[in-house]
């Protein structure tokens, strides 16, 4: 009879919740919407993990779930791919949807390959081989694909923050917070994989076994952090995806010359001094673009080359003068300056500290008490 524990109970929770949370980000409309696709589908294979740790780690003889247990090692070659393109669908807007290429998913197929091996040999003679130590190298051969592989896709998803930050000021004039997030993941995520190699090590090299830091630990951990993910995802807002830049395009960019740059110039500067477009919370460099019957890359490079500023400072220098006209006007004595931040276009206090400080060279508050002083 199969030998039930507290952990097996909160495994079962885990992967009852793996499934609630995988059809309840689906029913979200419009919120991240291909993001989403790909988070419902780590949430499952995150649930048929911990069913194999489930079944793996009660005390019974059933093959099927012994070999059910098994299979699921194949999915920790899914991992990392399927989380690589969840970022990439997150915060970044292509004209076709992405998808991996097969070949990221060789590592999977080869486990697979694997996996149907195993199933020439019985039960018994497959715990016989276990315990003579002849499975130890295919084990050992299994882990280390696995710890580069995750490894591997960690540095991808790291590679894309990177771009995005780069990319982030020159579409968009706001914060979404979104950096953090997807920072918070990776740390955790290589924390998880650092563990694994510590396992790793003192298991095949060490002759030291730790049932708190193992294979199996370790991976239960990492699907209760994917579901943390899932909840978040439930009220997370609706990102606004910057397009992905492509290198190939980047000498083909307009250059604006003449008649163009000057009614362009114009355009821009009554769209910013007589219709404060800048009051628009949420607005992006395609938005501007849009409104001044151009294009992105016009509009673009007019900021870089004639501004010499990126999108995100521009706008926000022009908030930043709107507050303080705001506090030369004494609104400040009847109104919070989060509030006149807000009146002004800024959609947090992070964005509003960090732009007054980069114009000004001071806080808000010092700056106030100067202006009070006068």
């Amino acid at each position: 009879m199969p030998s039930f524990k507290l952990i097996h109970f909160i495994i079962f929770l885990g992967i009852s919740q793996g499934v609630f949370l995988s059809l309840g980000i689906q029913v979200i409309q419009n919120k991240n919407k291909l993001a989403n696709r790909m988070l419902s589908l780590i949430l499952l294979i995150a649930s048929i993990m911990l069913t194999g740790r489930f079944f793996f780690t009660i005390e019974t003889d059933n093959i099927i779930f012994f070999r059910l247990a098994l299979f699921v090692d194949i999915l920790v070659f899914l991992f990392g791919p399927l989380l690589y393109v969840y970022y990439r669908r997150l915060i970044f807007n292509e004209e076709v949807k992405y998808r991996l290429h097969y070949s990221n998913f060789i590592p999977a197929f080869g486990m697979l390959l694997y996996h149907l091996w195993t199933y020439k040999y019985s039960y018994e003679e497959f715990i016989l081989m276990v315990g003579q130590g002849k499975l130890t190298l295919p084990f050992l051969i299994v882990e280390t694909a696995g710890i580069l592989f995750n490894f591997y896709f960690f540095y991808r998803c790291l590679k894309l923050i990177r771009i995005y930050k780069r990319e982030e000021k020159k579409n968009i004039s706001y914060s979404q917070h979104l950096i953090t997030f997807l920072i918070i993941i990776l740390i955790i995520v290589v924390l998880f994989l650092i563990l694994w190699v510590v396992s790793y090590v003192s298991y095949y090299f060490l002759g030291i076994y730790s049932p708190f830091v193992s294979y199996n630990a370790i991976w239960i951990a990492i699907c209760s952090f994917i579901y943390v993910i899932g909840f978040y995802s439930l009220w997370q807002p609706n990102i606004f995806r910057i397009p992905l830049p492509n290198n190939s395009n980047t000498k083909n960019k307009e250059r604006l010359e003449g008649k163009a740059l000057q009614d362009l110039t114009e355009s821009l500067e009554y769209a910013m001094i007589t219709e404060k477009i800048y009051l628009n919370h949420k607005l992006t460099l395609s938005d501007l673009a849009k409104h001044l019957n151009t294009s992105v890359n016009n509009l673009s490079w007019l900021l870089n080359n004639i501004h010499k500023s990126n999108f995100y400072d521009y706008i926000n220098k022009y908030r930043v003068h709107a507050f303080i006209e705001k506090i030369q006007n004494g609104e400040h004595h009847n109104q919070t300056l989060l509030a006149l931040s807000l009146d002004a276009g800024f959609n947090s206090k992070s964005t509003f500290n960090k732009s007054f400080k980069i114009v000004t060279n001071d806080t808000p508050s010092n700056y106030i008490k100067k202006i009070d002083t006068i």
